[in-house]
């Protein structure tokens, strides 16, 4: 049961965490990669 829990908050954690990165124009590299195709689902505007 805690198991589960833990998971699903982690879970909350990566999803707020893509939804910034996805929208997010900066990078921390020198260059901005390519964005993959399966980010656009975590993006405000499409």
């Amino acid at each position: 049961m805690k198991k589960n829990t833990t998971a699903k908050r982690i879970t909350k954690v990566l999803d707020a965490v893509l939804k910034t990165e996805a929208n997010s124009a900066s990078c921390v590299l020198a260059y901005q990669p390519k964005e993959p195709k399966s980010l656009d689902r975590f993006k405000k505007i499409k």
